[in-house]
């Protein structure tokens, strides 16, 4: 069986790895000037060179053959040998993932008691270092900070977030991050040459770019279509082998997406998904291609890695769409979440509808604040905002206007002016501001209903005091809103929309009408419903006492009355 290409290519010196010149100029340095730490902690993307630079920094320590001064082991050594064949028993790689409970690591303790066998140095390689336990890494540490004499822990993780800080202190860090595409293309060129592989430079390109950063996930793709097509490879290959329809395909969805075409978008995304083509690049495309526009229309050109033609039809189309349609679609697109295996084109499709409704209008600048009508006469119109005079007596507050009888919102009055003008009283507000407020309660922060969906599902609404009162049918949906309600952030979201659209600060109270059960043992929320799964009861109101009874007349209380 032929050795795979990313393990026959791995970097065997520091010159060999790809993208990471500070790092490899640092790590370099110190092995030649005999200044190695004890512990390294190597972070960043997958694929991205660190276990691979963990293996040549113990190569390089225990090099037999390596010069003084000199940073790149030889290579031809008894110990670089057994290193690049994996059977240097002073090289102990441990995967953190399947082995990261306390027992193992008391037993790494005891093992690292124990001198180099072959080498100057024993080097502990801790991959997905992040995936130890708690308990296993307060056990490790102790060996971390004294550890035994000639002996190097590197540290390698995707993650560094999840690790204690008292691991990552004692540590030099290191960050890895992802390798361009212009140096992945240029490697798969040097690979593609050795192998005696012809591939057309876009190929090498696209295979880079798809890759995202990690070469030895271009090394392998570069693997399988080598299989595939043999020697010659050509770019219309690597599109069906990896699935991409082309940016041709994600081109002409932008131009229906900028253009306002709903129904040829749908049908374009329609169309790839029934010829079962992967949505992920599409997708991923699409987003890179809107990112393109919006820049091309601020200026900055080629910052999306883009062929010539691509970048002028780009061009083209950032002269013609405004900047705010090019904001929509991007904010809209770029939220679409594909994570399924088998993605369903339906969060695309979302997100084209959307786009191609019309955005909602900003709420109306608040009412003028009015003193209180008074009966029997129409109440006098707000007058202009003037100068005080210098010695004026202070303004006295005005109070709210007062509120009317409770109503349904669902009958709005027409405006009081007749001029068509927007409403200028909250109920007048929220009869005809009513759908916008439910498309904006749809992006309310949620735990698991949508806000916007639950109100529809209301049997009435109304404006009490300072409270938005609405009342559901059935009890599942109102205990379902109140449930949203009480996450803080979904409230406070609720209240910020309620009050820009009304003009005044309004909360939101949810009733449930009578009969539908609201008074029964279920009320108070899921916390209740919980309790009482548990075995707990909901227990009665007390009664309220009686009021004292009023003192028995007596001749002295008759005296002091008289």
């Amino acid at each position: 069986m032929s050795e795979v290409l990313y393990r026959k290519w791995r970097p065997t010196r520091f010159a060999d790895i790809v993208g990471q010149p500070a790092i490899t100029q640092t790590l370099s340095h110190a092995v030649a000037s005999g200044r190695t730490s004890h512990a390294y902690l190597f972070c960043g993307p997958r694929g991205t060179g660190k276990t691979s630079s963990a293996r040549v920094v113990a190569k390089a320590i225990n090099c037999l053959g390596r010069q003084e001064g000199a940073a790149d082991p030889d290579g031809t050594c008894a110990i670089c040998k057994a290193v690049d064949a994996g059977n240097f028993v002073d090289l102990i790689e441990v995967d953190a993932a399947s082995n990261r409970g306390i027992d193992e690591m008391r037993d790494l303790r005891e093992k690292v008691r124990f001198a180099p066998t072959l080498g100057r140095y024993k080097v502990y390689i801790i991959d997905e270092a992040h995936a130890i336990t708690g308990p296993a890494a307060d056990a490790f540490l102790k060996t971390l900070e004294e550890p035994p004499p000639n002996t190097v822990f590197i540290l390698a993780t995707t993650e560094p977030h999840r690790l204690p800080a008292t691991i990552v202190s004692r540590c030099q860090r290191f960050d890895f991050r992802r390798i361009s595409t212009a140096d992945v293309a240029e490697r798969l060129r040097e690979i593609a040459g050795h192998e005696g592989v012809e591939a057309e430079a876009e190929a090498l390109h696209t295979i880079a770019r798809a890759a995202g950063g990690s070469l030895r996930d271009a090394t392998n793709l570069l693997d399988q279509l080598i299989t595939a097509y043999g020697v010659h490879l050509t770019l219309e290959q690597v599109r069906e082998l990896l699935g991409l329809g082309g940016e041709e395909r994600a081109l002409a969805l932008v131009k229906h997406l900028l253009g306002g075409n709903t129904p040829q978008a749908l049908e374009a995304i329609n169309h790839a998904s029934a010829e079962g083509l992967d949505l992920r690049p599409l997708h991923r495309m699409t987003v890179d291609l809107l990112r393109a526009a919006l820049l091309a229309k601020s200026g900055v050109r080629n910052a999306v890695d883009l062929s010539k033609e691509v970048q002028t039809e780009v061009g083209g189309l950032a002269s013609r769409v405004s900047a705010e349609q090019m904001v929509r679609a991007l904010r809209l697109f770029g939220g679409v979440s594909l994570r399924h295996d088998q993605p369903s084109p339906l969060p695309l499709e979302l997100a084209v509808v959307e786009l191609g409704m019309e955005p909602e209008p900003p709420p109306s600048a608040p009412p003028p604040v009015r003193a209180p009508a008074q009966s029997g006469a129409s109440a006098p119109a707000a007058a202009p905002p003037r100068a005080r005079a210098p010695q004026a007596a202070p303004p006295q507050p005005t109070a709210r206007p007062a509120q009317p009888a409770p109503r349904a919102a669902s009958a709005p009055s027409a405006p009081a002016n007749g001029s068509g003008a927007p409403p200028s009283t909250p109920e007048g507000r929220l009869a005809a501001q009513w759908p916008a407020i439910l498309r904006s309660m749809s992006r309310a922060p949620r735990a698991k209903y949508d806000v916007g969906a639950l109100l529809r599902s209301a049997r009435d609404h109304r404006l009490e005091g300072d409270a938005l009162v609405v009342r559901f049918p059935h009890r599942s949906n109102s205990e379902r809103l109140q449930e949203e309600l009480e996450s803080p952030a979904c409230r406070l979201e609720v209240e910020r929309i309620l009050s820009e659209a009304l003009g005044a600060p309004f909360g939101l109270r949810v009733e449930a009408e009578e009969g539908s059960g609201e008074n029964g043992p279920r009320q108070g929320g899921h916390l209740v419903r919980a309790a009482m799964s548990l075995g707990g009861q909901v227990a009665p109101e007390p009664e309220p006492e009686p009021a004292p009874a009023p003192p028995i007349p007596t001749e002295e209380t008759d005296n002091a009355d008289a």
